[in-house]
């Protein structure tokens, strides 16, 4: 977990303008930030060099009753930092680089003063505020808002019940900027984050990072292109003990959609780890992971039924399983079973998580004797499920569960929960959360379209890991089997569940082409690259690098065929590759292998069937470029 940390101190600076605007560039001026008032409401905009990102909006929040940010009577920059960072990542690449200049504003208002600290990047701004003192804050409101240029498109996520914003498990779905607040059967409350298409095909994405002792944002959307925050707890608000620090509100900016997937502005702008907390990491293992809940039959959670599977999983080179909802129910001796099931997988290269209702271990109490018994046992994570909800008590909730879990030496997957925001870097034993529609609605009967998976990479999966678990071959809705094998490849998550049952991958001759690749399949990387031909909703595609090794994934997301230019300029021109080409046959049903011949030059053009895919390995030879 080592980083390199360089800050560039210089003396505290006043701007030399009139004390009700301050401007704050970028390091290279790419972004550049208003703060003014405007009479005596704190105000802020954002414009990428002639281009508005976010027009003239309030800024303020109302704390004990009292009111900040309306009738503001000085504003200045006390402190500028110049930050440069190079911290490991798992999000598209191997090391996440930090260049941004940090401004801490005192705000003088109504005989009082507190802080707003903001970090402007090139590809990026944020902004917190910070109100000293012992006492319990109460926060009533936060007035924080973003409007949107008119012309703007949105993609936002739909489900239409209450389910919306408990588990963030919506389709994602585009509108102008002008309808978000009325084409919502559920209203005009939206969850992050919100992916606005600019004009000039540039891109903003609003969304928070850093969110601990505090409440979710929501965004409540306005006829005005208005973005307001919202809070699950509504009128009532909620209280934090101390000193106030808010979650950055964060606009990310990209030119196109390559920057805009590779954009670490979120999780940079969370802690490193605790050093003494994560003294010891070498518990926090990516892998890939078979999981019977999915599949599940009349043998579900029988012991021998598991140990299938464990078998299964050491056979494919996978590191874990996962026992889902029943596995304390079911067992009369569970304790005892969990443990001699842990080390007979462990005898095999195969470890253990198991599911927690998280109702049953959110008294600190029961949390603690429940993951005693997991660690004891043997297992080495838990997935835990059902907060449904991210007000501040269930943020605290997940806080306090990775960092007890942490002690432990255990891993964490979050389900029934929000999007992320970056927290996996302070907490690095969260290894994936869901806050994501995923596979599991096809047996729901709600089965995932193609649409949808090509818009997550550019949408949710801007956020953070996702535990959609992908490749369900057997139920895969209106896609093909190619397209469920690529997503393997363009979704992140460092704890890669994946749905297909794998006794049927290894005894159905359906699978046999894709066996060797399942085997070797990365689940971190350690580079990311947005091929030309991608579209939101439209067309996901992506090559990765995992060491020598290049793979390229596309997903069809349209009823029509689809073109795809392969153009791999991005190999190494020196090192020649052995290709692995998976695409579909006519019908969707089964793979088609081929073994082309692929350089840097090489050009080629692979249609693509309605709603399919297209996976290639690009296998390094070992020779002396390598």
């Amino acid at each position: 977990m080592r980083c390199l940390l360089i800050i560039a101190l210089l003396l505290p600076v006043r701007i030399a303008m009139a004390t009700d605007t301050l401007l704050l560039e970028s390091p290279h001026k790419t972004l550049c930030a208003k703060l003014f008032t405007e009479q005596g409401a704190l105000t802020y905009q954002l414009q990428a060099g002639k281009q508005w990102v976010i027009l003239p909006s309030r800024m303020g929040i109302r704390v004990n009753n009292k009111t900040s940010g309306a009738h503001v009577q000085q504003i200045s920059i006390s402190r500028r930092e110049i930050i440069r960072e190079t911290n490991p990542t798992r999000l598209n690449a191997a090391a996440a680089i930090q260049e941004g200049i940090a401004y801490t504003i005192s705000i003088k208002e109504n005989n009082s003063s507190y802080t707003i600290a903001c970090r402007m990047f090139d590809n990026g701004c944020a902004f917190r505020y910070i109100i000293d003192g012992t006492e319990d804050k109460h926060v009533q409101e936060e007035f924080t808002s973003f409007t949107v240029p008119a012309s703007s498109g949105v993609w936002y996520f739909e489900r239409n019940n209450s389910w919306k914003l408990q588990s963030y498990a919506g389709l994602w779905q585009h509108t102008s900027i002008s309808q978000l607040s009325t084409i919502s059967e559920q209203g005009p409350i939206q969850g992050k984050p919100l992916v606005i298409e600019l004009p000039q095909k540039k891109y903003a994405v609003i969304t928070e990072a850093a969110l601990y002792n505090y409440s979710g944002m929501r965004l409540k959307a306005s006829a005005n292109g208005g973005l307001h925050v919202n809070f699950t707890e509504g009128d009532t608000g909620f209280v934090v003990k101390g000193k106030l620090v808010t979650p950055w509100r964060t606009i990310l900016y990209a030119d196109n959609l390559n920057t805009l997937v590779n954009n670490h502005v979120i999780e940079n702008l969370n802690p490193r780890p605790d050093s003494r907390l994560f003294a010891d990491i070498t518990y926090i293992k990516p892998g890939k992971s078979v999981w019977s809940w999915i599949t599940r039959d009349e043998h579900y959670m029988e012991p021998a039924e598991e140990t299938r599977f464990i078998d299964a999983a050491a056979t494919l080179g996978f590191e874990y399983t996962l026992l889902d909802e029943g596995w304390e129910t079911k067992w009369p001796r569970k304790w005892e079973q969990l443990k001699t099931l842990c080390q007979d997988a462990a005898k095999k290269g195969v470890h253990i998580w198991v599911w927690k209702n998280s109702k049953e271990i959110r008294d600190s109490a029961q949390r603690d004797t429940f993951l005693d018994s997991v660690a004891l046992a043997g297992a080495v994570g838990i997935k835990t499920d059902f907060m449904n909800s991210e007000a501040q008590p269930l943020i605290a909730f997940e806080e306090g569960l990775l960092k007890a879990t942490a002690a432990r030496k255990l891993m964490v997957n979050f389900h029934g929960c929000q999007a992320p925001t970056g927290e996996s870097k302070t907490y690095p034993n969260e290894m994936t959360r869901e806050g994501i529609r995923g596979m599991e609605l096809n047996i729901m009967k709600e089965p995932i379209p193609a649409w949808h998976n090509a818009a997550l990479p550019f949408t949710r999966f801007l956020c953070g890991h996702g535990d959609y678990t992908p490749g369900f071959f057997s139920n895969r809705g209106p896609t093909t089997n190619t397209h469920q094998l690529a997503l393997l490849y363009i979704f992140n998550s460092p704890f890669q569940c994946i749905a297909e049952n794998p006794v049927t991958l290894l005894n159905n001759d359906t699978y046999k082409p894709i066996l060797p690749l399942l085997k070797t399949l990365p689940v971190t990387w350690d580079e990311t690259i947005v091929l030309s031909g991608s579209n939101i909703g439209r067309m996901a595609a992506f090559a990765r690098r995992k060491g020598h090794d290049w793979y390229v994934a596309v997903i069809n997301g349209t009823d029509s065929a689809a073109s795809f230019i392969l153009q791999p300029s991005f190999l190494d021109k020196k090192t020649k590759y052995t290709a692995t080409l998976i695409t579909d046959t006519p019908d969707g049903n089964a793979f088609v292998s081929a073994s082309p011949k692929i350089s840097a030059k090489y050009y080629g053009k692979i249609i693509i069937p309605a709603t399919g895919g297209l996976v290639l390995k690009l296998a390094a030879h070992n020779n002396e470029s390598n």
